[in-house]
This record gives structure tokens, C-alpha cells and sequence, in this order.
């Protein structure tokens, strides 16, 4: 599993998610829209809209998962 985290530096929602992704260890993929405009494009393309945080999950065999809504990104990380 692959786990990458779309977010911007000012966002509260964003920080929240990060703490625990630091606090939990998991390893994830970091993509600062503030940074970089291709992946803002990525996010839209990929799932649907311009939101932060949104945790895109990649399985093999399986569609990729777009998890918005810090709450259930934390909840998914902590599982």
C-alpha cells in the first residue's frame, strides 16, 4: 500500500493529519500544493476537487482510494 498526502502548509486540517502521521510513524508521500502546481492539477484530476488534506490510497489490484476529511484520514491511519 502507498499512502500520499496532498496538503498546504497553512492549513490547520493539514497540520492535524501530519502530527499523526508523525506520531504514528507511516510512511507517506508528501505533496504540498503551496509548492508545486502540478499537483494541485493531480489532486483535481485524480479526486474530483481542490480539498485539503486528501490522502490518496494506491493498492495494487485495486482502484485508487481519494480520502478527504481529516477526521477519517486520521481515523484511517490509525487503524
Amino acid at each position: 500500500m502507498k499512502l500520499t498526502l496532498f496538503h498546504m502548509g497553512h492549513c490547520p486540517y493539514c497540520k492535524r493529519v501530519i502530527k499523526t502521521i508523525q506520531s504514528n510513524k507511516v510512511a507517506v508521500t508528501y505533496k504540498d500544493l503551496d509548492v508545486h502546481e502540478k499537483f494541485r492539477k493531480e489532486l483535481i484530476s485524480g479526486g474530483g476537487k481542490q480539498q485539503v488534506p486528501c490522502l490518496l490510497i494506491t493498492e495494487k489490484g485495486k482502484s485508487d482510494q481519494w480520502l478527504y476529511e481529516s477526521l477519517d484520514i486520521i481515523e484511517f491511519l490509525k487503524k
